[in-house]
């Protein structure tokens, strides 16, 4: 998926920035990746896949 990693880099820019702006915790954020590193082991991971990728593809199509 093209639009993969700058998503990955945008959702990275958006923590750090939540963590020194908004108020979220260092621990909260480690917490919640490492939340997503173990979902992404499961049996959901084709799913959130599948809606991440329609998502993007729909902004996608909004972008042009």
């Amino acid at each position: 998926m093209l639009l993969h990693m700058p998503f990955v880099i945008a959702l990275a820019v958006v923590t750090f920035f939540l963590t020194r702006k908004g108020g979220l915790k260092s621990s909260h954020a480690l917490a919640c990746g490492a939340f997503g590193f173990y979902l992404a082991d499961t049996s959901f991971s084709g799913s959130i896949h599948e809606a991440s990728a329609n998502l993007l593809s729909m902004l996608g199509q909004f972008s042009v």
